[in-house]
């Protein structure tokens, strides 16, 4: 019986591990939750904008969550605002203003125009506003996200880069925040 309980661990460990060493090539952003609202005196840094990320918040009319996007070089990313299809009977929709180095506008993403959206990683389906790759200069560029229209909370999504990279120690984050995800906790 011990024998058999531990062939078993021992399968159960090498999946685990398999899936693991497979992420390296996943097809998704890496998430991260921004602790909405977010002032300009404490805004979400973004230090490495080429990878793929994926900041969900969580806004009232009113709010903002504030990025700082820092490139060390001149550099062109993907952006995108997203909400889940599951909140879209709420009105309120988010708008990011991008702004580069030099204060200048670089980009409005809405969800005017908005297409369905599923994402295998967190099996959600999304509206998405139609993707957009801005060209950052080097040095420090900013995006405000806001929500306009309605005066109930909304959940957002904020996606940048194209680079989807993860290590196997980000494994345990990953399957914690996909399931936030999928319960829509954050």
């Amino acid at each position: 019986m011990k024998r058999i309980a531990l062939a078993a661990s021992l399968v159960l460990v090498g999946i685990v591990l398999a899936g693991a060493l497979s992420a390296g090539r996943a097809c998704a952003h890496d998430p991260r939750f921004a602790c909405s609202p977010r002032p300009a005196s404490n805004p979400i840094v973004v230090e490495d904008p080429a990878k793929s990320w994926a900041f969900y918040g969580d806004l009232a009319a009113g709010q903002e969550d504030r990025y700082t996007v820092i490139a060390h070089g001149a550099l062109r990313v993907p952006v995108q605002v997203l909400l889940d299809a599951r909140d879209a009977a709420n009105p309120a929709r988010p708008i990011a203003l991008v702004t580069g180095s030099a204060n200048r506008l670089i980009a409005r993403l809405d969800l005017s125009k908005s297409t369905a959206f599923y994402e295998p990683f967190s099996r959600v389906s999304y509206l998405a506003s139609p993707g957009r790759t801005i060209a950052l200069e080097a040095g420090t560029s900013t995006v405000v996200v806001s929500m306009r229209g309605g005066s109930a909370p909304q959940r957002y999504v904020f996606a940048i880069g194209s680079e989807e990279r993860f290590g196997v120690a980000e494994m345990p984050y990953l399957l914690g925040a996909v399931y936030r995800i999928h319960q829509r906790k954050f």
